[in-house]
């Protein structure tokens, strides 16, 4: 199974009720799909958008690692695809990183 990292982003300004009931609903849904498996979820922020998406000023960024086969990828975008209040999303394969040394002069 592969890492991934998961970003959607709920427009409007919401409450932090809404946002944490999202936040549930998205990654249930997810975990439904037997190939994919959510290890950590969060809401990150609410921020002003770079331009307007669907005719919206704000929005509401969440973040999770998933570890999912790649074939379950395309079924969760559908599951973003059809939630009506994702207004963005994208899922990025989190590769591990390994620090190298530096060496003092």
């Amino acid at each position: 199974m592969k890492k991934y990292e998961l970003m959607w982003i709920v427009g409007g300004n919401i409450d932090e009720n809404v946002a944490n009931e999202s936040l549930s609903r998205i990654t249930k849904s997810i975990s439904i799909a037997k190939e994919c498996k959510v290890v950590s979820s969060s809401v990150w922020a609410r921020r002003k958008l770079a331009y307007q998406i669907e005719n919206f000023e704000e929005g509401t960024y969440f973040v999770s690692e998933l570890e999912c086969l790649p074939a379950s990828i395309i079924k969760i975008e559908n599951i973003l695809k059809d939630d009506s209040q994702v207004i963005r999303h994208l899922i990025t394969v989190k590769e591990n990183f390994k620090p190298y040394k530096v060496k003092a002069k």
